[in-house]
């Protein structure tokens, strides 16, 4: 009798992100919604590399499964783009604005053909789930790990019973950012982004 080996496990924060347009708004058409997917994604892997995440896959809706080596990191790459998206959106047009959210979690998960599996992103998807636009939510393992080091604690909401997860789980906002940034700086790298994508007029 053959017996496989278990998969090896590691710990990592697995973040789930979501793009859509503004509470009770569209976009006017489709080219111009995946225009701003694509100016998203964009903006996405720009930032990712800065805070050591990895892009696991882009999900169908326009938001991405990311995987960092710690809650930490995951946390700053989720304010430095909610920030960069926030100032983006105060220079366009109201029909190409767009609305975001993220959640997190720092738990083990098994790693197969580049993708990740296991209740530590399953845990991060219904998160993600809970999140209102514009918000990052995060599980207690991560808020445990950003405790103190950003300029504001996490805000408990409460336990929350999450679809297909055993247990409840107390779930965290994070609502400041790590560290004061130049609005102009931030704006100047912002334009820098929008610059290499246009969309076309009347597209």
């Amino acid at each position: 009798m053959v017996v496989e080996a278990p998969e090896p496990r590691k710990l990592s924060a697995i973040m789930f992100t979501d793009m859509e347009a503004p509470a009770g708004q569209r976009w006017r058409d489709e080219c111009l919604q995946q225009a701003l997917h694509d100016e998203h994604g964009q903006l996405v892997r720009d930032l990712l590399p800065r805070h050591g995440g990895r892009e696991v896959k882009r999900m169908e809706e326009g938001g991405f499964l990311l995987e960092f080596g710690a809650g930490l990191s995951a946390v700053s790459f989720a304010l430095e783009w909610r920030s960069a998206v926030d100032a983006r959106n105060r220079c366009v047009p109201g029909e190409r604005r767009m609305s975001i959210r993220a959640g997190a979690h720092l738990g083990m998960v098994v790693h197969r053909d580049g993708d990740v599996f296991g209740e530590g992103v399953n845990l991060a998807a219904r998160i993600e789930s809970l999140a209102r636009p514009g918000t990052v939510y995060v599980s207690e393992t991560v808020a445990a790990q950003v405790e103190g080091r950003l300029r504001a604690p996490p805000v408990r909401l409460g336990r929350n019973e999450l679809k297909n997860i055993k247990l409840p789980v107390a779930v965290f906002r994070i609502d400041t950012p790590e560290e004061p940034r130049s609005e102009g700086a931030l704006m100047a790298r912002v334009r820098s982004l929008l610059g290499r994508r246009r969309v076309p007029a009347g597209g």
